[in-house]
């Protein structure tokens, strides 16, 4: 007789049905909502191709991130700013809401606090089936930092989000160490045929952006990604900050 198959039960909650954390489908609704409603632009920020910025991000203000000279990865840090201890926290993003973000995905932070920091209420790159379950605004990858760049290609001293993410925060008295897995926002990834982490060209398209709705006041870090994900032409990066009409 041959040999029967048996399929593994799956025991993961958010495998079975999806995450009871993920927004429902009336939240969904009023967040879409909310980032249709009309607002006024407050801020500007340039962040020069392969460096970083960071910048403060108020509760109830929206922050569009712009791949406006085409596209670009960008490392997406977040802190409270009441405490900044508390922090993006890309695993439990990523089992709630996928390996991949989009429009009504949350950004959750660390423990012990673990609620939502940010919600992403807009998002312009197309997505379209890929093999490999290829998509964008990756959550398996981390930064790029100086050491592995060290190790793997011999070179010293490049220019990395690791460094470009301290050098920005260290204004509000963070340091390297603050640093954490990012949100690559406009970075095209998947898994390949052996289950291993594989970038592709980034499908988002110039002019495309992501907004985030900020669920708390925020400091906010991104860096224009220096490597091999945002192309063979690095380029800069437009965050502009709204206030929403009606929200207090």
């Amino acid at each position: 007789m041959g040999q029967v198959e048996h399929t593994p039960k799956v025991m993961s909650v958010a495998g079975t049905k999806g995450s009871p954390l993920r927004l429902k489908e009336e939240q969904l609704l009023a967040y879409f909502a909310l980032g249709a409603k009309p607002r006024t632009k407050v801020a500007t920020i340039e962040i020069a191709r392969r460096t970083g910025e960071a910048f403060e991000l108020a509760k109830g203000q929206i922050l569009r991130v712009i791949n406006h000279e085409g596209p670009q990865v960008a490392d997406f840090n977040a802190f409270a700013k009441a405490d900044p201890h508390e922090r993006f926290w890309s695993i439990r993003s990523r089992i709630i809401g996928g390996s991949h973000l989009t429009a009504g995905h949350q950004l959750w932070s660390c423990p012990p606090w673990t609620r939502p920091m940010l919600t992403i209420v807009n998002d312009t790159v197309e997505r379209t089936p890929q093999p490999n379950n290829v998509a964008t605004h990756d959550l398996i990858f981390t930064r790029c930092d100086a050491r592995h760049y060290e190790l793997v290609f011999g070179k010293a001293g490049a220019p990395n989000c690791q460094d470009n993410l301290a050098g920005a925060i260290a204004k509000y008295g963070l340091g390297a160490h603050d640093v954490h897995d990012p949100l690559n926002l406009f970075m095209t990834t998947g898994l390949n045929e052996e289950g291993r982490p594989i970038y592709v060209a980034s499908a988002a398209k110039t002019g495309d952006f992501v907004d985030l709705y900020a669920e708390m006041d925020c400091i906010i870090a991104i860096s224009a990604c220096p490597g091999g994900s945002s192309g063979d032409e690095h380029k800069g990066l437009r965050c502009e900050i709204f206030n929403v009409e009606g929200n207090a």
